[in-house]
């Protein structure tokens, strides 16, 4: 039973973006609180970030439920990612229409190879030579996901970032998830702050995890680098870079010394494939 209406001005600033929110709540008596935001739309569960929520939101991630969680770079909209109902909602909450596949993020670098094959010269050793770290590595899709999380693509893109909300919620649901920015389709690269992700895809989510963590978040202003993942693509002769992100390129070459930094190059090389399919 709905017992309290409060409402609430929250505001704040940090490395995640600025943010001003003026909110109603409707609390229940078991104190879980769900919020009418501007306009009345409905949000999911809010929950403070603690050992109890992400156990919490970890069950709603179980049941089919789709939430919203901070990330090193982003609020990003998660599922579980062999749960394809629930991809169904992600890509509707996105209202995602163009080719988007979902990245795969892991709760340990050793699962990876659990849903990917690698290429020669580069397994798990590599790979543990740079993740933890803000970049997601595309690779020839092995594990049977549902092919709407790729979009038919016989590949997918893989992450595992730094200390996180979303980490430690990986490490909690022991499964990996099928991501992507938790904001509207076609907005572009920005930050997703929390204002952002709950005004956009708030009505659509099961829960809200937040937290105020501004030293898990990339300083794109100060540390001079794009809001996103850097992304790598494996699927090629060669491996090229798609976009550079967070993480900077130039510190991959010890590892991939073969790497084609020309994004441009990576444009031309994925249209002749996409040709050659046509």
């Amino acid at each position: 039973m709905l017992i309290d209406l409060l409402i609430t001005i929250d505001r704040g600033a940090g490395p995640c973006g600025d943010w001003v929110m003026i909110e109603t709540g409707l609390r229940s008596a078991s104190g879980r609180m769900r919020r009418l935001l501007n306009g009345g739309v409905m949000a999911g569960l809010i929950l403070e970030e603690s050992e109890s929520s992400l156990a919490e939101v970890a069950g709603i991630l179980g049941d089919g439920g789709v939430v919203v969680v901070p990330s090193r770079t982003n609020y990003v909209l998660i599922c579980d990612a062999e749960n394809e109902k629930a991809i169904a909602r992600v890509f509707e909450a996105k209202k995602r229409t163009k080719f988007g596949p979902l990245t795969l993020a892991v709760p340990r670098i050793e699962d990876t190879e659990k849903y990917v094959g690698f290429p020669e010269g580069f397994g798990l050793p590599e790979l543990k030579r740079i993740w933890p770290a803000e970049i997601s590595f595309i690779f020839d899709l092995t594990y049977a996901f549902s092919p709407r999380m790729t979009m038919g693509a016989n590949t997918v893109a893989v992450m595992y970032q730094r200390s996180c909300a979303l980490n430690r919620l990986l490490e909690v649901f022991g499964r990996p998830v099928a991501l992507t920015s938790a904001n509207l389709s076609g907005q572009g690269n920005f930050v997703v702050t929390r204002e952002k992700a709950i005004a956009d895809v708030g009505g659509a989510v099961d829960a809200v995890l937040v937290n105020d963590r501004d030293d898990e978040c990339v300083d794109v202003e100060a540390e001079g680098v794009n809001p996103s993942n850097t992304i790598v693509d494996f699927t090629f002769e060669r491996p090229y870079l798609v976009r550079d992100g967070a993480y900077p390129p130039s510190l991959l070459l010890p590892v991939i010394p073969d790497l084609v930094l020309d994004t441009d190059a990576y444009k031309a090389a994925l249209a002749k494939r996409l040709s050659v399919a046509l």
